[in-house]
């Protein structure tokens, strides 16, 4: 960061609560006290961490908060954001999250923008889904200043996609422990919360894999003397539950639902597990250890591995693997 008056923007799909949107605050933030004007713009209005944006910060919110979703907001958010970087002329624009990525990119080319443009990338190019969309990537991703990877294998996955290895630069997720620390001793758990349990955080989306962390839990001797403490609210809510019940551990897992503050909640926990199939780098891992809880994960592409630094700092498990998975959980 160079100090002036430079005028940023930052664009984040929404302000609900997500580890892409923490990290754009907690730059904004920063950015703020380097003496830079920046201005957040969220694609969608709302969303529980509208509250947590930076005193001085401008906040604009291109559609409302119940307006269209998916291809719909990005109809409607489009020629709004090619007539806002028109008029607004800032010298940087950062954006973040792969779909918000493209529709930036558009809208900076479409508006004969000059700023410099910085697209984070926190997922792998080859999951991107849709082959449209990876067509996309190739293209528009090259025209930016410059890639920010959240780890080394998201980087290579970007290299191997076919972008310029010179743009993509590998920046982990930050982390403010000494204000993680703070949140967890000004909030308070939730009431009727067990003596002892294990937690996991994160969107109920299938590449959490919570059915994999259900199951290595039932089989599992914990059950009988701790209880899973799950945050985080999604789609797969009921089918979760349903399966909780199947495996007859019904009575032993905790659904909070999304919570803007989990932090109490985390750091009194006996063990923080990551089940997931998939991440880019997981923040909510790096706060766990920050927390000071023990924390075990599987060893999925990518961002554990490299966080852990290869099992140092927790255990690693192979991906899918509830027998394994319920082992690792009992020795740490």
């Amino acid at each position: 960061m160079q100090r002036g008056r430079r005028k940023l923007v930052v664009v984040s799909p929404d302000l609900a609560l997500g580890g892409a949107q923490r990290v754009l605050l907690q730059l904004t933030q920063r950015w703020v006290e380097a003496g830079c004007a920046v201005e957040f713009v969220a694609l969608k209005g709302g969303g529980e961490l509208r509250s947590e944006l930076p005193s001085g910060v401008t906040l604009r919110e291109l559609v409302n908060q119940h307006g269209p979703q998916g291809v719909g907001l990005a109809l409607s958010a489009f020629p709004r954001l090619v007539r806002y970087l028109r008029t607004a002329r800032p010298d940087g624009v950062l954006s973040s999250v792969t779909g918000c990525n493209l529709l930036v990119s558009a809208a900076h080319m479409a508006s004969g923008s000059t700023a410099r443009l910085v697209l984070r990338e926190a997922t792998h190019a080859p999951a991107q889904g849709a082959l449209a969309r990876r067509v996309l990537m190739r293209a528009w991703y090259a025209r930016a200043d410059a890639l920010v990877a959240v780890s080394a294998g998201v980087a290579g996955e970007l290299i191997r996609f076919g972008l310029p290895p010179a743009k993509v630069h590998t920046i982990a997720n930050p982390v403010d422990a000494e204000r993680l620390q703070r949140l967890a001793k000004s909030g308070a758990p939730p009431p009727a919360m067990p003596a002892r349990y294990l937690v996991a955080v994160g969107r109920l989306i299938p590449e959490k894999d919570y059915g994999c962390l259900l199951r290595a839990f039932a089989l599992s001797n914990l059950k009988a003397t701790h209880q899973l403490v799950i945050v985080g609210g999604g789609k797969l809510l009921g089918e979760l539950r349903a399966l909780a019940e199947v495996l007859g551990i019904g009575d032993r897992v905790l659904w909070l639902g999304a919570i803007s503050n989990p932090y109490p909640l985390m750091a009194a926990a006996e063990l923080y597990v990551l089940s997931s199939c998939h991440e880019g780098y997981p923040n909510v891992l790096l706060e766990a250890l920050a927390l000071g809880v023990r924390v075990v994960a599987t060893d999925c592409r990518s961002g554990p591995r490299q966080l852990l630094q290869d099992g140092r700092y927790g255990l690693l498990v192979p991906v899918a693997d509830p027998p394994a998975l319920a082992d690792a959980m009992l020795r740490a």
